[in-house]
């Protein structure tokens, strides 16, 4: 990605690369699947554009893992003006992502999707601020401005929660403002605005979320209920493969270095340097926790607490349980790999 433009860009730019991106990944995509007709066809609407975040998923087809298995994978781009929900529920897509709040929102909402895994055990999203602030912790950020999303769950959280009251700015899709203005706060992940931050000559302090108590999963990955309930044998080969995939990519510096290729073919607004450098910088959001001995893992527990969390803050309008929103029955037994070697030599 081009250090001059944010992870979330803006709305105009993001239309014109979500659609060149799909072009090209469908194209790429088609290419490495299998097109007998026997196959199993699959979309996969991505976490975001074509970026590491889908590494699994490049690194699977780079292995040829899913043709292997007679799945037929079409890679998707996300991104703001994508509804991965939406797709899924109405059969356009078979696989979205979302936070483990989105599902318990989708439901609320009476989207009928289930979580099958999550990526990231913890959630990598966090709040930068200059480092010659000296701020490091959340209780120090009090009386400062977040650049946010709308919607978003996190600053609700430390008000509430952690009596941590933060003016709110909506994120345009970039992180100028925080660059510029030395009291602002940015939310962003560790794996892109902390490196435009560094890029910038801004050094930042990164604090997630996560810290504070608040730890949905990310990177959840969902389909609809009526999908799940008709293609157990497909879901559970799509994970084994996948799973597989996000093993190697996270392991092995040849299937990173191919799956990287495939990421940078689909998306321009990618380079070398930042796919390597959040391929190294992601990589403890997954292998922490249950995900040491189980990439996607999801626990009662972990749900349970989120929705007593979303009920503190007043999300909740219907009952929920944990077994509405998740099924882990279809997941590998694939641990994470307990090295993790450093990116090639230049490479970031």
């Amino acid at each position: 990605m081009d250090s001059a433009r944010p992870r979330r860009r803006l709305l105009r730019v993001a239309v014109a690369l979500v659609a060149s991106a799909l072009a090209l990944g469908t194209a790429a995509c088609g290419s490495d699947s299998s097109t007998d007709s026997g196959a199993t066809k699959m979309t996969v609407v991505l976490p975001w554009y074509a970026d590491p975040e889908g590494r699994g998923y490049f690194a699977a087809q780079a292995e040829n893992l899913y043709q292997d298995n007679d799945l037929d994978v079409t890679l998707q781009p996300g991104g703001p003006q994508v509804s991965a929900t939406q797709l899924v529920a109405s059969g356009r897509a078979q696989i979205g992502h979302t936070d483990a709040a989105g599902i318990v929102q989708a439901q609320q909402q009476g989207i009928p999707v289930v979580a099958i895994g999550a990526l990231y055990q913890d959630n990598p999203v966090g709040i930068l601020s200059h480092k010659d602030q000296n701020i490091t912790s959340f209780d120090a950020m009090k009386g400062h401005t977040l650049v946010s999303q709308a919607g978003a769950l996190y600053p609700m959280w430390l008000d509430k929660e952690l009596g941590v009251p933060l003016k709110t700015m909506q994120y345009q899709g970039s992180i100028a403002n925080f660059l510029k203005d030395p009291t602002l706060l940015q939310q962003g992940w560790p794996t892109n605005e902390v490196r435009q931050a560094e890029e910038a000559g801004v050094p930042v302090n990164f604090i997630p979320y996560s810290e504070s108590g608040f730890n949905p999963y990310n990177d959840v990955v969902f389909t609809s209920k009526d999908y799940f309930e008709s293609h157990k044998d497909e879901l559970k080969a799509f994970l084994d493969t996948s799973i597989q995939g996000w093993h190697d990519y996270m392991a092995d510096v040849q299937v990173a270095t191919d799956a990287n290729q495939a990421i940078l073919k689909a998306n321009s607004e990618q380079s070398d340097e930042s796919v390597w450098y959040a391929w190294d910088a992601q990589r403890k959001y997954v292998v922490s926790g249950d995900g040491a001995k189980q990439i996607g893992a999801m626990t009662d527990q972990r749900w349970s607490t989120l929705i007593d969390q979303l009920k503190e803050m007043g999300q909740i309008q219907k009952d929920v349980t944990p077994a509405d929103l998740f099924d882990a029955s279809l997941l590998p037994t694939i641990a994470s790999p307990t090295d993790l070697p450093p990116a090639p030599s230049g490479a970031n």
